[in-house]
């Protein structure tokens, strides 16, 4: 009996690729059953039964029934298998599966099914690429994508015609998109703070990779106008028109115009709740009566007295705040009427702004160490970081070890919350507490930039509109001096030389690395990147140690050097009760281009530990720069990130902030592991051509 189960596991794709004793193992769990005409082997919208079932004999129906009728959705024959789709992804049975004829399957529990995926990579692949390629189960990606490239070529893009591929999608982050009676108040909080703060406001955008020549300087002409939560260029050309200038690639655009639709979906649900004379009436009374009201527990009232629920009122409140009634009454009054032009520069042959970007930190570079990066000694090692604008230089500042407790006395006076949490490290509270420290007490952050340049830490002011910020450090300024405690000290006569640059955008990261790899060249030493991401396992303020990347657009795999197992440790040890998480990630090509079947997917056919936007751009540019010689062969390379999101838990999605516990130990932790790195090898000379 079992080598008849066998013969039927060979027959079947992906199940024939299984080593031949993963087949035994399954011919003994394999349960026959036999179904006549018409019998229901699958009921839909069943949440008991998660089994996979392979057809020995006869065919069976899939059936989507409807309040209209009876759908037959496809025909499933002898050889071929069902019901993969549901222990995959999670979900109640999509379809009703009737026998066609008299049939014969055998059924396979989905534990063991997932199992399976896990264990065999051939397995895995195989039934990936059937997943992707025969099943479609992109299709709606990749017509979200198709509809967006048609647009920029023409350049014009419908909003009302891209919210329609939109909800296509159902992102993760936008749980409740297709539930009309609910508001989405964390998505919708999500994308406005990524979007002009003007929006509610504004009918045209002007969206456009490069300034137009009549307007090289608009901040002399045009207000700027901010994105709380997205570093973006934008100016007010006129009321009701903005100028946004995006950056290299799709990606910008991309995210732009998902949280455009995202807005555009909970905005048409809460003109919804408005759409009556009355609600305008009272409205437009409320802003008469009360225009420069900051009563927050007023307006939460008449809100609810409008036709909001209390939490939905409350999470309106947090998203406009004493401007809430005004923004609602723009809301009702737009009607999601957006006209967008996007105009990509070609056939340009003046500097671009990754260019002029480039010539800046060259030019920093010889304020600092008074030459050419191009005029280098062949002995300075240049240490690129990916990372932010803060943890590598406070972690390097000698003004931090002095003003500790001046800070904490600070925190004390004004009852600061974050002193009553738990923090494992005494500096990370120091680091969480920074910020709002400068912001009371601006003379010392005045004192602690002034203390940073003379020990040879230089922050550039400009960006050359590429949202990419840039610290310059002197390390040999640093030897001797105290910093971060648990930092490895720089030796003397350090030689090392740390360009520490802020987070790019998805694609705009191979550009930004090419720049820089061809600027520094063999000074290279190591190249690091700290970033941040979504974990498909774990819990936010763990830390993720990738193998591999996988591009979403392809599924292009691009191994990269495992981290030693002493990384791993030195991590782990200075991050007590928090997880280190080696394995593959996904780079997506937006935050809301993801949903839950992706996610499932990638974490149980390709062994995601997690989701990023720039790590595949920036590996395939340091590839290319070390194949043709432009940086050392054997650059360091080290990469990590902490866990800011779980996009498959909506309480610990990107749509929930994350607190100072959970997110600066981790992000500390790594900055500190890195730093040490590089001093621990300040001894090495960088590689040089012969």
């Amino acid at each position: 009996m079992n080598e008849h189960v066998i013969q039927l596991l060979r027959r079947v794709i992906p199940f024939r690729f299984l080593p031949v004793e993963y087949k035994q193992y399954l011919a003994e769990r394999l349960v026959r059953e036999e179904y006549h005409a018409g019998d229901i082997i699958i009921q839909q919208h069943d949440t008991t039964d998660a089994s996979v079932y392979l057809i020995e004999s006869g065919s069976v129906d899939a059936l989507d029934i409807t309040d209209g009728g009876t759908v037959r959705v496809n025909s499933i024959h002898t050889d071929h298998y069902f019901g993969e789709w549901e222990p995959l992804f999670r979900i109640p049975r999509r379809l009703r599966i009737t026998a066609r004829e008299h049939t014969v399957c055998y059924r396979l529990d989905g534990d063991t099914f997932l199992q399976i995926l896990q264990d065999s990579a051939e397995f895995s692949l195989a039934f990936g690429t059937t997943l992707r390629d025969k099943q479609g189960i992109f299709a709606a990606f990749d017509r979200f994508k198709t509809a967006l490239l048609r647009s920029v070529d023409k350049g014009h893009i419908s909003v009302a015609a891209m919210v329609g591929y939109y909800r296509e999608l159902e992102p993760a982050l936008h749980p409740r998109l297709a539930d009309r009676r609910c508001i989405d108040i964390a998505a919708l909080n999500y994308a406005v703070r990524r979007l002009p703060a003007n929006l509610t406001r504004t009918f045209a955008l002007l969206l456009t990779d490069e300034l137009p020549a009549v307007y090289q300087h608009p901040e002399k002409y045009f207000p700027a106008i901010d994105t709380a939560a997205r570093r973006r260029d934008i100016w007010e050309l006129l009321p009701g028109k903005n100028l946004v200038l995006l950056r290299s690639g799709l990606s910008d655009l991309t995210d732009m115009l998902t949280c455009l639709c995202l807005y555009a979906v909970e905005a048409e649900k809460i003109r919804d709740r408005l759409d009556r004379p009355e609600m305008l009436a009272a409205i437009d009374a409320w802003l008469t009566d009360n225009p420069e009201t900051r009563d927050l527990q007023a307006i939460q009232g008449f809100l609810e007295g409008l036709a909001f629920r209390p939490d939905e009122a409350a999470g309106l409140l947090q998203i406009w705040q004493e401007d809430t009634v005004s923004r609602l009454s723009d809301v009702l009054r737009h009607r999601e009427m957006f006209s967008i032009d996007v105009r990509k520069q070609t056939n340009n042959w003046n500097s671009r702004r990754t260019d002029l970007w480039t010539a800046q930190v060259a030019q920093a570079t010889r304020e600092l160490l008074g030459c050419d990066p191009s005029e280098m000694a062949e002995d300075i090692r240049v240490h690129i970081i990916s990372s932010n604008t803060h943890s590598v230089s406070n972690c390097l500042s000698p003004w931090f070890p002095r003003n500790a407790q001046e800070i904490l006395d600070w925190a004390e006076s004004v009852a600061h919350p974050v002193l009553g949490e738990s923090w494992e490290h005494a500096g990370d509270q120091l680091y969480a507490l920074v910020r709002e420290y400068f912001r009371a007490c601006p003379e010392q952050q005045q004192a602690y930039q002034a203390e940073g340049r003379r020990h040879g830490i230089l922050s550039l002011r400009e960006t050359a509109s590429t949202g990419i910020q840039v610290q310059l450090i002197d390390c040999s300024r640093l030897a001797g001096i105290g910093i971060d405690p648990d930092v490895t000290p720089v030796p003397a006569g350090s030689k090392d030389f740390i360009v520490n640059i802020d987070y790019a955008f998805g694609e705009q990261a191979e550009h930004i690395m090419r720049n820089l790899a061809i600027l520094f060249g063999r000074n290279v030493c190591s190249i690091n990147f700290l970033g941040k991401a979504g974990a498909l396992l774990g819990r936010r303020g763990d830390v993720l140690a990738p193998t591999a990347f996988i591009e979403q657009t392809s599924d292009m795999f691009q191994p990269v050097p495992a981290p030693s197992q002493a990384a791993l440790k030195d991590l782990q040890h200075r991050l007590p009760g928090r997880q280190v998480h080696p394995g593959p990630m996904l780079t997506v090509e937006g935050t809301l281009l993801q949903n839950s079947m992706m996610l499932h997917f990638y974490h149980s056919i390709w062994g995601c530990t997690g989701i990023e936007m720039e790590g595949t751009h920036y590996y395939r540019q340091v590839l290319e720069s070390t194949q043709i010689g432009v940086i050392p062969e054997d650059v360091d390379l080290r990469f990590f990130y902490y866990v800011s999101d779980l996009p498959m838990d909506h309480g610990s999605s990107l749509a929930a902030r994350m607190g100072p516990a959970e997110g600066v130990p981790p992000l500390y932790a790594i900055t500190r592991h890195i730093l040490s790195e590089i001093f621990s090898s300040s001894g090495q000379a960088p590689a040089q051509p012969v």
